[in-house]
């Protein structure tokens, strides 16, 4: 759910990381990911660093570099958001 506190979290990691408000595109994927939420019973949550032109599983498949690093200071920024939002 959007308003999930994990989420959330994401959410404010990114906005910190990129400078701005992050908006959803209601994308994500199942299978295994949605396995762990029920075996777990924990929030899985996906990071975007890339776009749709990076060919993702292609061929051709890359990444921009600049996004990439976005997604590392993200990642950097989501321990701490998530144990606020969390409360551990």
């Amino acid at each position: 759910p959007l308003d999930h506190p994990a989420l959330q979290a994401v959410a404010r990691a990114m906005g910190r990381a990129f400078g701005r408000k992050i908006l959803f595109t209601r994308e994500g994927g199942s299978g295994p990911a949605a396995d762990l939420r029920d075996v777990l019973g924990a929030p899985v949550l996906f990071l975007g660093i890339s776009v749709p032109s990076d060919g993702w599983h292609a061929p051709d498949e890359k990444v921009e570099l600049d996004l990439l690093l976005k997604g590392v200071e993200t990642t950097a920024h989501l321990w701490g958001e998530l144990a606020t939002a969390l409360g551990r």
